[in-house]
């Protein structure tokens, strides 16, 4: 398996409501340049795969992820905020349920 494509992405359950539908061929570039930006900074965070080795799934979804993070960035302007007053959501660069999927946390036992 490898990275999402943008009919993967807007066909399954990975971004339904992504306003980007490839419609034409103007919307499919944007959301494959977005699919593109979102994967290489999911690489660029993420361990190193084994040559050859599939993409794994979480990280698939964080590709999603980091993608509409990337699309909202980009709607939300120099303000760094989407919505109305009083209904503003704050944008960040890499959300850390994206870092999370990329690299999980271990359980590690503490004994004190």
């Amino acid at each position: 398996m490898d990275w999402l494509t943008p009919v993967e992405v807007v066909t399954d359950a990975y971004w339904p409501s992504c306003p980007l539908v490839p419609a034409d061929e103007v919307d499919a570039k944007a959301l494959d340049r977005l699919l593109t930006s979102a994967r290489i900074q999911c690489e660029e965070f993420a361990p190193t795969l084994a040559e050859g080795a599939d993409v794994p799934e979480n990280w698939r979804l964080a590709q999603a992820f980091q993608a509409r993070a990337l699309y909202r960035s980009a709607r939300a302007g120099s303000q760094d905020r989407l919505g109305e007053d009083g209904l503003a959501v704050t944008v960040f660069p890499m959300d850390w349920t994206v870092k999370n999927l990329l690299r999980p946390k271990r359980g590690k036992f503490v004994v004190r």
